[in-house]
């Protein structure tokens, strides 16, 4: 993924993931931007190449300024990314994400298996949109494409927000690439390898963090000077 041209990835996530997924989306080659100002929504996704929604820590105030996001990511022709964090679990999350889902299409919905499983009854008819189910092994498809990717190591279910960076990083791809399902694998497989060898060098959970980050790096960086 050629990420020369930096692209402006807009994410409205938790603030538990917050500062993890900017580094991790410097590291990549993108620029993160990160606002849940209802007032500048509009302006902020015309300028941005991606928006990433993550309903970790949502609130009412949160929820209206997704809105506006995904609406301007609409009006614009903006690739947004769903991740739908906890959505099994209350009816409050399952309304904001039937919501946005039924309303404004989706490009991406990551989540892992509870959390795909409730979507399922909204996501059967979103044949354009590539659907990411997270897991020991990660099941990406898009109506009748489908890939397994199979890197990664447990250690990353012990580190919080990994999978809203990964979010995150698809965001970023999906922004580099006109083919989604084809820009979905190619992150998917970055943050699974990098996981891995993350996983060689690190001394625990703590350091993994900083590792993954450097593996990131090192392999954006490899991946551009190879284009």
């Amino acid at each position: 993924m050629n990420m020369n041209k930096r692209p402006l990835i807009h994410c409205i996530t938790n603030f538990v993931a917050m500062n993890f997924t900017a580094n991790a989306l410097l590291a990549v080659g993108a620029v993160p931007f990160m606002s849940s100002c209802v007032e500048e929504m509009d302006e902020i996704v015309s300028r941005s190449d991606a928006v990433l929604i993550n309903i970790g820590c949502i609130d009412n105030k949160q929820a209206e300024a997704m809105r506006e996001a995904v609406k301007a990511a609409r009006k614009y022709g903006k690739p947004w990314i769903l991740d739908p964090v906890g959505v099994q679990l209350t009816d409050y999350r399952f309304r904001i994400c039937s919501e946005l889902i039924n309303l404004y299409s989706p490009t991406v919905i990551k989540g892992n298996a509870s959390e795909m499983s409730a979507l399922s009854s909204l996501t059967i008819s979103l044949n354009d949109c590539v659907l990411v189910q997270t897991g020991a092994v990660d099941i990406i498809t898009q109506g009748s494409r489908r890939e397994e990717i199979k890197y990664g190591d447990n250690i990353m279910t012990q580190v919080t927000a990994m999978g809203c960076v990964a979010g995150g990083i698809i965001a970023a791809f999906v922004s580099k690439e006109s083919d989604t399902f084809f820009a979905v694998v190619e992150a998917m497989t970055l943050v699974g390898k990098a996981g891995e060898n993350a996983k060689m060098n690190c001394n625990g959970t703590g350091s993994f963090k900083t590792e993954f980050i450097d593996e990131l790096y090192k392999r954006t960086t490899k991946a551009i000077s190879c284009d």
